[in-house]
């Protein structure tokens, strides 16, 4: 801990070509330079910082993993930060210009004043799955557009035939290749995840699809120690808005997190209602109280995370009949 404590800090704001770079100079002094988002680039930048630095950079998507990669393999540490801590960070400050360079001093200061823990880079199969995973919802979101138009087009009083002719080629063509990135997913993930792809898929409403997010989405259950963390970062938790007398907002939830994981668990909170026994009983009790049916369906969402977690903590397989001799 003393040694991470007297490390200095690197600020770097990443974009598809360039990586703007602010580290702590001898005396306190914050330098600037620019170099190539590569291989080169990086090499550069060790070379004017030092391996003794604390790397610190943004979640940018793609741009930044290159450079993850190559810290990870070189033994460096680094940290990858929520995107959205930083520019909190950087209103707090009350800045309203916006530059590159800016970015990066302020990254830097960030760490500074932050001092945030290092990030252990995911294995390579986590990466794998991850793009499988969002190719499969790129595909069905271009699915989802083709059949709106065929269906939209089918209400036409005029020729249409060669467009929708095509359209349905289209669909056959997109819903045959989802299918086969859905298996190529399935097999990586049990390859990497055996043990972790039973467990959540033992939880009657969690399906494979389910299962394969849920995983992905919290990169394995890397580091989460409650429920409470999972049904956060599904942004499933509910949210208050209310100061003194006069601002009293309804509560709701956060719906910071996954909208594609919330999506899903929807459809599945669907099916547990009919599968699962503690999740009907939950719904049926909400509902029976003159809850709202979709407050009810969340709460089933939440519930469905907390026999989730409570599998992967235990290590066994969800039992639908547990506690049944208790009620």
């Amino acid at each position: 801990m003393m040694e991470e404590s007297i490390k200095k800090y690197c600020g770097i704001d990443v974009s598809a070509e360039t990586l703007d770079i602010c580290y702590e100079a001898e005396g306190g002094s914050l330098l600037n330079f620019q170099v190539t988002n590569d291989k080169k680039g990086f090499q550069q930048m060790i070379k004017a910082c030092g391996k003794d630095y604390h790397y610190i950079m943004e979640s940018t998507g793609v741009y930044h993993v290159e450079l993850m990669f190559y810290l990870h393999d070189k033994k460096i540490t680094f940290t990858v930060e929520n995107a959205l801590k930083i520019k909190r960070f950087i209103q707090m400050q009350l800045d309203q210009s916006k530059s590159d360079k800016k970015d990066a001093r302020w990254i830097c200061l960030y760490g500074i004043n932050q001092k945030p823990t290092a990030t252990h880079r995911p294995e390579n199969e986590y990466f794998e799955c991850r793009a499988l995973n969002g190719a499969i919802h790129d595909i069905t979101k271009e699915i989802n557009q083709i059949c709106n138009r065929i269906h939209a087009l089918e209400r036409c009083p005029y020729d249409v035939k060669p467009i929708l002719k095509s359209y349905r080629s289209m669909l056959t063509k997109l819903r045959l290749e989802k299918s086969k990135l859905e298996k190529e997913l399935l097999e990586k993930l049990k390859s990497w995840q055996p043990e972790l792809l039973t467990l959540v898929s033992s939880v009657k409403g969690i399906g494979k699809r389910a299962a394969a997010e849920l995983i992905i989405f919290t990169k394995a259950f890397n580091g989460m120690t409650d429920y409470r963390q999972l049904i956060s970062y599904a942004g499933l938790n509910p949210t208050e808005h209310s100061s003194g007398t006069s601002i009293r907002g309804r509560g709701r939830i956060s719906k910071r997190g996954g909208y594609q994981l919330r999506h899903i668990l929807y459809m599945c909170a669907m099916n547990a209602m009919q599968t699962n026994r503690a999740c009907r009983e939950l719904y049926q009790r909400l509902i029976s109280k003159g809850k709202n049916g979709k407050v009810a369906i969340i709460a089933v969402c939440n519930k469905l995370l907390k026999q989730v977690f409570g599998c992967v903590k235990n290590g066994i397989p969800y039992d639908d009949n547990y506690g049944k001799s208790f009620v």
